[in-house]
């Protein structure tokens, strides 16, 4: 029975099955795998064409891959959030396959042949210029995808960039709109402001607690406690494994011999007087040189004609001094001249600089140490790169047992590490390397975590070390009483008391006409903070109108302006700004017929979202 099962396994059917069985498992573990086999889900069609669950889920974790790499520990954790990453995915899978429908409605191709030439030629996927199979492999797998899925996804990006390409051939820039963005550009107004300050008028508000509950009662639903989490987390870095890993002699002599390599056992102290020619013809750089040379046989100092006649800013005021030097820190010319000179000797040599008088002062030869003077940083080099090593080996490990534990004890006791907990945070996160980390706080909110009661997945907090998380307590968000938000509430009662005495003060003085006005004549676009609201208000209907506006700047100042002229800018630029401008306005059009043609498609479509 056994044979006869072995034997049919050979079959090329079921392979293709166990190579399915296999990438699933990788994307998207074995939870993934029971819901293909139970699941025929489809989360949307365009235009009969089916975006099914697995695509959403793969299109999600690669966004997420991607959010983080792009932005790391910056990233606003809520956008990690898993619903929030399946919306995004699906509405890129819809604005795709809308866009693909099209492509292929126009007939149009791409070859595997052209897949693979542009493959080859990214520069993201080589090393020293040749295509690198490795760097290509760990790419992909980095974004989730399998290699054969990688290569469709590329052809079908080709076959979009066709018809976008073909959108951004046919747009064209007139040379009167350059002239009136110029125009615009170079615009300049005159205008009046006084500026009231915020800070020092909430100084003198003053609230009652009427007020303050008043307010209470009408804005309660804004004053909630946020849902808070506390986790408990085992940590497993490379410092627990270095008691694990052994260094052999033989590894230890390897590590000696390459590190002696590239022992540099001699030093060369020198100075030289450099003899610019990019500032000078080369007839003018080499009678300077001659100059010098003659000066030195007539017995002249070498230090004082370098800080005379020296073009090296760094080295001319200590005498030309280059200190000791050793192979790989100068150009190539210099260092070849320097090492074939005798002590005392002096010469010259060209580089790419200009001209160089050296003088070889001293050679310094030192040995290198032995085995034994390096043993202690040898040993420590290699036990922190096995145990980096082994973190790696033992991911899988570390993510079987928080999958089948219920609680964090079996990777405590596998490791050897304590249990901790955090305090409680927020969606936010928290203030420390943990509870702040985007990828711990998406976990921690996730519904296998903060439902289901169950382990996170394995998480990077860096290549040195790996967390694992799970729920301790949670606190869900709850309504705040007015005495828990009393200080919020007279916060931003104090602040509209105050915002709404300077509008009317403002607004009187702009009547009037009366107060400390400021006059600023000219201003240019971008000049200040004051200067880019006068550039906010309209422009005048009518001919001896005054345009006035009462602006708040950043911190919450409020400004009373009025604009007194505008003088119109000069459209004419010079070839090379003109380009810029040129190419500007190009993007700029492009971009908007591009999301018109997007919205086009897809109120075209017939989109069904399941």
């Amino acid at each position: 029975m056994l044979q006869d099962i072995r034997d049919k396994s050979q079959g090329v059917i079921v392979k293709v099955i166990i190579g399915v069985v296999i990438v699933t498992f990788a994307l998207f573990g074995v939870e993934a795998l029971v819901q293909s086999f139970t699941s025929t889900d489809t989360v949307a069609e365009v235009d009969g064409k089916e975006i099914t669950r697995m695509e959403l889920l793969q299109a999600s974790e690669t966004q997420r891959r991607q959010l983080i790499s792009m932005m790391g520990g910056q990233i606003d954790p809520a956008m990690l959030e898993e619903n929030a990453l399946q919306r995004r995915a699906l509405d890129e899978l819809i604005q795709r396959a809308v866009l693909m429908n099209q492509a292929e409605g126009l007939n149009l191709g791409v070859s595997d042949a052209q897949v693979d030439a542009y493959l080859v030629q990214a520069e993201q996927f080589q090393t020293d210029g040749v295509f690198d199979q490795s760097k290509y492999l760990n790419f992909i797998r980095s974004l989730g995808f399998t290699p054969l899925a990688f290569k469709e996804r590329i052809k079908q990006d080709v076959l979009i960039q066709q018809t976008r390409n073909a959108l951004a051939g046919s747009e064209f820039i007139l040379p009167s709109q350059v002239e009136s963005i110029v125009e615009l550009q170079n615009q300049k107004r005159s205008y009046e402001f006084i500026r009231y300050s915020l800070a020092q008028m909430t100084e003198q508000v003053n609230v009652t607690d009427e007020e303050l509950q008043a307010y209470y009662d009408e804005n309660s639903a804004s004053f909630v406690s946020p849902e808070q989490v506390k986790l408990d987390y085992v940590v497993v870095s490379v410092a627990d494994l270095q008691n694990q890993v052994e260094v052999t002699d033989a590894e230890l002599k390897e590590a000696y011999d390459a590190r002696v390599a590239s022992f540099q056992g001699e030093e060369r102290e020198a100075s030289h007087i450099l003899i610019d020619t990019s500032a000078r013809s080369d007839e003018e750089a080499q009678a300077r040189l001659a100059e010098v040379q003659e000066k030195l046989a007539n017995g002249e100092s070498f230090a004082e004609l370098a800080t005379e006649y020296s073009d090296d800013l760094g080295s001319k005021d200590s005498g030309g001094d280059l200190g000791y030097v050793s192979r790989g820190i100068m150009v190539g010319p210099f260092e070849d001249k320097l090492f074939a000179m005798e002590a005392g000797e002096i010469d010259s040599v060209e580089t790419e600089f200009g001209y160089h008088l050296i003088q070889l002062n001293e050679i310094s030869e030192t040995a290198a140490p032995s085995l034994n003077d390096m043993h202690d940083e040898l040993m420590s080099d290699l036990v922190a790169q096995k145990a980096k090593d082994k973190l790696l080996e033992e991911h899988e490990t570390i993510t079987d047992l928080a999958y089948a534990s219920d609680d964090l004890s079996a990777i405590s006791s596998e490791y050897g590490v304590a249990i901790l907990t955090t305090d409680y945070f927020g969606r936010d996160g928290g203030n420390n390397e943990i509870t702040s980390s985007p990828s711990v706080i998406s976990a921690a909110y996730s519904p296998t975590v903060l439902e289901d009661g169950h382990n996170s997945d394995l998480i990077e907090l860096s290549d040195e070390e790996v967390i694992v998380v799970h729920v301790n307590d949670h606190k869900a968000a709850a309504q705040q009483t007015f005495d828990e938000a009393k200080d919020m509430i007279a916060s931003i009662v104090v602040q509209q008391k105050a915002v709404e005495s300077l509008q009317s003060t403002a607004n009187a003085a702009l009547a009037s006409g009366k107060g400390d006005w400021t006059t600023v004549s000219n201003a240019e676009r971008g000049q200040d903070e004051v200067a880019a609201l006068a550039f906010g208000l309209p422009h005048p209907a009518d001919e001896g109108e005054i345009s006035t506006g009462v602006e708040s700047t950043g911190n919450g100042d409020l400004v009373a302006i009025r604009l007194t002229e505008i003088n119109q800018g000069n459209g004419s630029v010079e070839a090379s700004q003109k380009e810029i401008y040129e190419n500007y306005l190009s993007q700029t059009l492009t971009n908007m017929t591009m999301r018109a043609q997007q919205e086009s498609l897809q109120n075209a479509a017939e989109i069904v979202r399941n």
